[in-house]
Formats: structure tokens, C-alpha cells, sequence
């Protein structure tokens, strides 16, 4: 049985009954909360399915990126190539190394664009960061033969794309390395976690050191932990409450309460570190992913499905622009390019529909420091102009069909009267 809830693509979107139940269950183990067996359960599903033995855990994907790169020795001096159209989650850990983010531009698949890759190349570059937006493969291969060309390291960024593959070979295989991330609103969910692989140890010149401290890295606090479970259990009560105000005054309170944590800290935003977030990943958090991860499958030919009704339900409308129709994609969001965006996703939400806005900044989340994370904002970028544009219409496996339909007969309505 699943939970009674809005149509809302960030709100717990991938939490079953049965997770909240696991959720409530671990809140009252503590001895369970920092080690135990599943930890290595998560590593070793990750080893059987990546074909990889290196395998590091974390309380989020952005600090598993950040002890990825300095696995590679990666720091001050160096460059790092990632997209603008992105999260301040994916340049904060290269800030954090003391190397620079360099920003490329998209190609219309949302992802990084091959054909304009090697002019940001420089003497200085160790590394490309390739981001498969919203669970779309990116043109790994053509941007792995660059990276093989210039001698630079390519690492997958796999936050929207696990188990999303490119000529049935999975994303996190093609590069050097790859990480991946159980944030609240990704392809599954632990509330926070991350980890990272390496694909490729040859280049990985600190791997030794890095295995080292890593051994010296400790849990995270009991607090912290239990910030965590306690989400679950709480937007089960949210959700149901969420479209009267009851609902959202109970989640603003318990958020100001600190008793809910908000999935990027407001240092993020200026390009610091969040101390607290440097840690291993726990073992109540692995308990949850491990029971996602049995789902993986379920819910991925789930978002499939409502990615293929809108594809077939929406391409005649001329005022939007469909996402690339990408075989082996997983659509942790589909989004569409369409003017008035804004003022559509407040039309919606009117409406019962909570869409999604990433990446409406051209770095999200809103009130990120651009000047801090190093962003110059130039003319002519695709990037710009699609996140002014986009509109992440939801495709979490939990929709029901009429739900589905409701969301298209609200984007034919919107946007067939606007346009006439």
C-alpha cells in the first residue's frame, strides 16, 4: 500500500510504505544507526553490478566527488571541466580540492557538448566531469575519446542515472570513475548518501593514501543520523496534509526546528564545505538504500512508462520542446523547454501539481553565489537559455496513471491557450 500523497516531483517522491516502516523501525535501534552488515551490502551490489572492487562510501555524492578527485591527486593549480546547467554540489567539491571548476556548455540532450569540449582544454586540465542530466545519457562515448586524446581524467557524474545505459553497457563504466548519490529526490533514496568508484586505478596516484584516511574517517553524529530517519517517517504525515495548509506549516516547523534537514546547507551555496557532511555513510542510511536498491528495477520501467505516455501525449504541441528521446535513459525528470515556465509551475501548483524547477538557475539552487563558485555568466550559452525555459514534469515511479494524465492535461491546457 502505498502512502496517500500530492502529485509533487521533490517530495519524498521515491518512498514507499515499506521504507517508512523500516525508517520508524531503525529510529528505534541506535546501535544499529553508525556500523553494521549493510554498508557492505551497499558495496557489494555496487561490486557485483559495476565489476569494480573500489568502492567508497559517504553521506553524500558531493563529498564522495570530493574525495574522488583528490583519490587522483587532483588539488590546487589543476582544472576541472564540468557543465553549467547543474548543482552547486557538482563545483563545490572542486572548489573544496583547491583546483578550478571551468564551466562548459550543453548540447541539447542537456549534457555536456562534445563539439565544443576541447576549447576549454587546457595544460592545466586533469579532469572532465560528465553530468547524465535527468537519468539522459550524455555522448559518453565521443566525450571519452577526447578525454583518451588529452590525457585527462573522465569521471561520470551518475546522480540522476543509475541503472541508465548507453548501447546496454550501464553509465559509471565508461569512465575512469564514477559516483553516484541517494539524495532525497534521486533515482533512489536514503534521505543523504553517495559513493563513489573507480574504474580505472592506474592514474589514480593518492588511491594508496586515500585508503588510508579513509579508514580515519569517522561517522556521522547520532543527531545527524537520526535528522535523517526521521524524514521518512515525518513526510508520511506531511504528505497526505501537504495540499491543505496543515502540511506545509508542519514541514516549514519542523525544518526551522532543524528537526528536518534541507538537502543542500546554506554554506553549499557560497562554495564552502559543510563540516558535518564529512563522514562515512551510516549504516541505517545503507539499510534503507539497500531495500531501494531491490526496487531499482520496478521503479526505473516505471519512470520509463510515464516518460513514453508523455512523449506520445505531448509532441503536437508546438509551444514546448520535448527532452531528447534517448534509448537507455531512465528520466529521473522529464523535462520540457517551454516559455512562461515560471508562471506555469505557480499555474500548476494552484492546481494540486507540484513540478520541478531544476535547473531554472543556471547553478541551482537559487541564491547560489556565482561570483564565488567562480561562474562568469557569458552571452549566447545554451545553458542560460534552457534554464529559463525549464519545466521538470514528474515521472516518479509512485505516479498513478490518472496522475500522469492529470499533469498532461494541464500542460495541453496551459500552454495550447497561450499560444492560439
Amino acid at each position: 500500500m502505498n502512502i496517500p500523497r500530492p502529485i509533487a516531483i521533490s517530495l519524498s517522491p521515491d518512498t514507499e510504505s515499506d521504507d517508512v516502516l523500516l525508517a520508524l523501525k531503525t529510529l528505534f535501534s541506535p546501535w544499529s544507526w553508525k556500523k553494521g552488515k549493510y554498508e557492505e551490502k551497499v558495496k557489494n551490489w555496487f561490486q557485483v553490478n559495476y565489476g569494480t572492487k573500489n568502492i567508497f562510501t559517504f553521506t553524500s555524492g558531493r563529498v564522495a566527488l570530493y574525495y574522488l578527485l583528490k583519490s587522483y591527486g587532483i588539488g590546487e593549480g589543476d582544472e576541472v571541466i564540468v557543465q553549467s546547467f547543474t548543482c552547486v554540489a557538482v563545483p563545490g567539491p572542486v572548489l573544496w580540492t583547491g583546483a578550478k571548476a571551468v564551466y562548459g556548455d550543453i548540447d541539447e540532450s542537456l549534457n555536456l557538448d562534445p563539439a565544443l569540449l576541447e576549447k576549454s582544454i587546457t595544460t592545466k586540465t586533469k579532469a572532465i566531469i560528465v553530468q547524465h542530466t535527468f537519468g539522459i545519457p550524455a555522448r559518453i562515448e565521443l566525450i571519452k575519446k577526447i578525454t583518451q586524446k588529452h590525457n585527462i581524467l573522465l569521471i561520470e557524474d551518475c546522480a540522476h542515472s543509475l541503472g541508465a545505459t548507453v548501447n546496454g553497457q550501464k553509465v559509471g563504466t565508461f569512465g575512469d570513475a564514477a559516483f553516484f548519490s541517494f539524495g532525497r529526490d534521486k533515482v533512489l533514496s536514503s534521505v543523504f548518501g553517495g559513493l563513489f568508484i573507480i574504474n580505472n586505478k592506474s592514474k589514480a596516484s593518492k588511491l594508496q593514501s586515500f585508503k588510508e584516511e579513509y579508514q580515519k574517517i569517522n561517522y556521522p553524529s547520532y543527531s545527524w543520523i537520526f535528522q535523517q530517519l526521521l524524514h521518512p517517517v515525518v513526510f508520511a504525515l506531511i504528505l497526505p496534509l501537504y495540499n491543505l495548509i496543515l502540511g506545509k506549516v508542519l514541514l516549514f516547523v519542523l525544518q526551522k526546528l532543524k528537526l528536518l534537514s534541507y538537502p543542500v546547507y546554506p554554506i553549499e551555496k557560497e562554495g564552502g564545505k559543510e563540516e558535518r557532511l564529512f563522514r562515512k555513510y551510516p549504516n541505517a542510511l545503507a539499510m534503507l538504500a539497500c531495500q531501494q536498491l531491490d526496487k531499482l528495477e520496478r521503479y526505473n520501467k516505471r519512470r520509463r512508462q510515464i516518460s513514453g505516455i508523455y512523449y506520445s501525449s505531448l509532441a503536437d504541441i508546438k509551444s514546448i520542446k520535448l527532452p531528447s528521446n534517448t534509448e537507455g535513459g531512465i528520466y529521473l525528470r522529464f523535462n520540457i523547454l517551454a516559455e512562461k515556465g515560471k508562471e506555469f509551475i505557480a499555474y500548476s501548483k494552484k492546481e494540486g501539481v507540484i513540478l520541478g524547477n531544476w535547473y531554472r538557475n543556471i547553478i541551482d539552487p537559487e541564491g547560489t553565489n556565482l561570483d564565488k563558485i567562480g561562474f562568469m555568466k557569458k552571452k549566447g550559452l545554451n545553458s542560460s537559455k534552457e534554464a529559463l525555459l525549464s519545466v521538470n514534469l514528474p515521472t516518479y515511479p509512485l505516479m498513478k496513471d490518472n496522475e500522469v494524465d492529470k499533469v498532461i492535461k494541464l500542460v495541453r491546457k496551459y500552454y495550447s491557450e497561450l499560444w492560439k
